[in-house]
């Protein structure tokens, strides 16, 4: 039974306390975690955790941080995670994270005591020095500057100008200290403290370019302190770009590697470890109805599912777009393979997703022989097909074949034409029949709930099959009148509700309908043939109920005068 919790969208977010670590990030996050207190480096150190969107740069650094916390108390660097995207411009960026160093040094005095390493009185100078030394900046003001070009991040230069740590200027009082004096202050403060600073600074390169360069400036230049340890998160190649569009350098990716001494890369997961977390997820949401569904919901996770779950987040996403789609198509019935195969692929290439969607409305319009597609529209729909897939997406047999077998009138092709698929091929009854019952993606009468979450306007319901064949066990009159009844419910085109309840009937009838409601159907058409013919035209089944419906064009009877053979149709489905 799936619990509501299991229904309710995770959405994108990084792995937080209780969560479960699908990936074996746990592992790296120690040896980060030690590395950071056994290893890096007095000074202060810059290191980046370089890692694509979505691959769990956020999760790792969640991780890095609660294995810190279970460090020894004098062991125990205090982590301070800084969010500029919340910040509005420079000053306020540099005063809001010295602000919140500031704090953390208080805290530190506040815990520091006799039982630990950590002297609450050198806790306290550091704090006053870092105060002295952000007084002097907000005094300063336009006098920091820094030095080199942009591409050289040269040290910062303090301008020859004098200030007073109070912030106003008095003449006859002796002059405050420079701000290089005030940061050697801070430097020698901190160095006697012996007590690291995490700073973690997730998706730097999510900013704005110039809001980039200005966060590399704080992190190279002003914010340099000893103990001091900077996390940076980010996607190299994003923020090469960016820093080449805002610095003007012709090497964003050197640029970088003046700031940043130490890359860690985000391990990347392996394939089967995403299918994996995908399957275990999903069985928790929904379940296959029999073992036709879970033998096909097994192939497309294997098939689409190695395809497209390339990283965490894509995981994530295709299971919330699950959960939150699966409800109402199960009310309808609807089949949980074919869902999860067009949510992979969406989230993988939208594009080819709404190639199907196009696709599966026609080939729905050719089933009901209202539409018909020329030659040249046909070569038209594939050159689209294989330009929105992309190149090599069709070149293994298997997955050619795999991927025919989702769609109505789609083969796959192995000749050496090049052109992958034939399409808009004729449908065989019986295999539309069962895509129908079935509620499959395949089906011209459900196709559109895995689009809309809504039958296509022509649609039988489940109520008007089940009143006809209610009517035929009452009795031959009962029927004629629910007969004519669908006969009043347009469909499509020139089609009623009726045409399409009696023509889906004749493949199905013989096994749904017991001996004597099929008399009394056979008797209720003759019954209003007449009456419905003085309506839109009613086309005549009672042929297909005699001698059943045929298979193939060489042995089509002949049509009735005037009934006309649907257009597009190369096979006969008329009355």
């Amino acid at each position: 039974m799936v619990g509501d919790q299991d229904l309710s969208v995770r959405g994108d977010r990084a792995l937080s306390s209780g969560d479960e670590d699908r990936l074996g990030f746990c592992d790296v996050a120690k040896l980060i975690a030690a590395s950071l207190v056994d290893r890096a480096s007095e000074d202060g150190l810059v290191i980046g955790i370089d890692g694509t969107w979505g691959s769990g740069k956020s999760s790792l650094l969640f991780l890095i941080g609660n294995e810190l916390g279970k460090l020894p108390r004098d062991w125990e660097p205090t982590v301070i995670n800084f969010r500029p995207w919340l910040i509005g411009n420079r000053d306020i960026l540099i005063t809001s994270l010295f602000d919140e160093l500031s704090r953390q040094l208080d805290q530190v005095a506040l815990n520091a005591g006799d039982a630990t390493r950590i002297s609450a009185t050198k806790a306290r100078e550091a704090g006053k020095a870092l105060r002295r030394f952000v007084s002097g900046l907000s005094t300063a003001g336009s006098v920091i500057e820094v030095a080199g070009d942009a591409s050289g991040f040269m040290p910062v230069k303090w301008i020859g100008k004098w200030i007073k740590a109070g912030g106003e200027w008095a003449t006859k009082e002796p002059v405050a200290p420079q701000i290089s004096e005030l940061k050697e202050a801070l430097v020698k403060s901190l160095r006697d403290l012996r007590h690291r600073f995490v700073i973690t600074i997730d998706d730097v390169d999510r900013l704005e370019p110039t809001e980039v360069i200005e966060i590399l400036r704080l992190v190279r230049s002003v914010a340099d302190f000893p103990n001091i340890i900077y996390l940076l998160c980010y996607d190299s190649k994003t923020l090469s770009h960016s820093i080449e569009q805002a610095a003007g350098v012709e090497s964003g990716k050197e640029y970088l590697e003046k700031i940043v001494q130490l890359t860690v890369m985000v391990p990347k997961p392996e394939t089967y470890q995403l299918r994996q977390w995908f399957t275990d997820e999903l069985h928790l949401i929904a379940s296959a109805k029999d073992e036709d569904e879970l033998s096909r919901l097994n192939a497309v996770i294997d098939y689409d599912g190695g395809r497209q779950l390339r990283t965490p987040r894509s995981v994530v996403r295709a299971l919330d777009a699950v959960r939150f789609l699966w409800p109402a198509l199960r009310e309808a019935k609807a089949d949980l393979a074919d869902l999860v195969w067009l949510q992979l692929i969406k989230d993988g290439n939208p594009e080819l997703y709404r190639w199907i969607e196009e696709y599966c409305g026609t080939a729905a319009a050719i089933s009901l022989g209202t539409a018909g597609v020329q030659e040249g529209e046909r070569a038209r729909t594939l050159t689209n097909l294989l330009a929105t897939a992309g190149d090599g997406y069709f070149d293994d047999l298997h997955y050619r074949h795999y991927f025919a077998e989702q769609l109505p009138g789609v083969e796959a092709s192995y000749a050496e034409d090049d052109k992958r698929f034939d399409i808009f091929k004729p449908v065989d009854d019986r295999e539309r029949d069962e895509a129908i019952q079935k509620r499959r993606l395949a089906s011209p009468d459900h196709y559109r709930l895995y689009f809309a979450l809504a039958g296509p306007e022509h649609a039988l319901t489940q109520d008007n099959i089940e009143s006809l064949w209610g009517a035929c066990e009452a009795g031959a009159n009962e029927a004629g009148a629910a007969l004519l009844r669908l006969h009043d419910e347009h469909a499509t085109g020139s089609l009623t509700k009726a045409d399409l309840l009696l023509e889906r009937a004749r493949s199905v009838a013989f096994e749904v309908l017991s001996p004597e409601q099929c008399a009394n159907l056979l008797i209720a058409l003759s019954q209003v043939m007449d009456d419905a013919y003085r309506q839109p035209p009613i086309r005549s089944v009672l042929g297909q109920f005699i001698v059943g419906p045929s298979r193939t064009t060489d042995t089509a009877a002949p049509l009735p005068p005037g009934a006309g053979r649907p257009r597009g149709s190369d096979h006969d489905n008329v009355w």
